[in-house]
């Protein structure tokens, strides 16, 4: 016995399977946002000044790639951004129209300055895929604390260059392991922990190529309104120096294999 089917029946079963097949593929797991960008995928994604977890939860609800958290120069601390990590975690799984949706916005914590201590409290509160930004970064030996604030001792994955790491061991009692519920964490490290630096001043500019040289360093961002400040004509984006000094920055690292 045949069937025939409609082109309306054979167009509401193909769009059944489509629905099917994106809301599936919503809620696979996606490399996180440091395996993208080292293969050369891009990512957009806002600066947020606020404290507010409100806010974080309605602009990770657009579906960026990422959100820079900054701790620097906004009136966030430790104990607060984690309240707006908590936020942007909620809106990784939010519902459309009664359907769940995987979120992949991720956050990227800009702390404010190259302390251990305070790169240590940040590590342990973010749930990972996630990334850390270090301001001021002038040189290869800054660079080099960065990274080792970053690690647990031995974490050695760079090869005989590798830093050894300085973080202190609280896996078992702290947020960014569920707790102690996540029993690949350490891993995880390894591998889904974005590590960036950001030059922002003309001396290290000059030094770029020997920061994004060293081991563990994933990328580096750039500060255009420091980079014009530190040549005395901040926010002069238009003078033909300041030009120049970003032109020569961007090609830097270009030339480099940071993103």
């Amino acid at each position: 016995m045949s069937r025939t089917f409609s082109a309306t029946t054979v167009g509401v079963l193909l769009a059944y399977l489509l629905l099917t097949l994106h809301f599936s593929w919503a809620l696979q797991p996606m490399a996180s946002l440091r395996q993208r960008l080292l293969s050369g995928a891009k990512s957009y994604g806002p600066v947020c000044m606020s404290d507010s977890p409100v806010v974080m939860e309605l602009l990770a609800l657009t579906g960026y790639g990422h959100m820079i958290i900054d701790h620097e120069h906004s009136p966030t601390h430790s104990s607060s951004g984690q309240a707006l990590l908590q936020a942007i975690d909620a809106a990784r799984f939010s519902s459309r129209n009664g359907q769940q949706q995987h979120r992949i916005t991720e956050p990227i914590i800009r702390v404010p300055d190259d302390d251990p201590t305070y790169m240590k409290k940040i590590l342990d509160s973010v749930r990972l895929p996630a990334g850390v930004l270090v301001p001021m970064v002038e040189n290869a030996e800054t660079a080099r604390k960065v990274v080792a604030a970053t690690r647990y001792p031995l974490q050695l994955s760079d090869g005989p260059a590798s830093i050894d790491g300085i973080r202190g061991c609280a896996v078992p009692f702290v947020r960014a392991s569920g707790y102690g519920q996540n029993p690949d964490y350490m891993k995880q490290c390894q591998e889904d922990l974005l590590v960036m630096v950001q030059v922002e001043t003309e001396k290290g500019v000059e030094a770029i190529a020997e920061i994004a040289s060293v081991p563990g360093v994933d990328g580096v961002f750039l500060g255009p309104f420091d980079l014009s400040c530190s040549i005395g004509k901040v926010a002069q984006f238009e003078d033909a120096q300041v030009k120049e000094l970003i032109r020569s920055a961007e090609q830097s690292v270009l030339e480099t294999d940071c993103f």
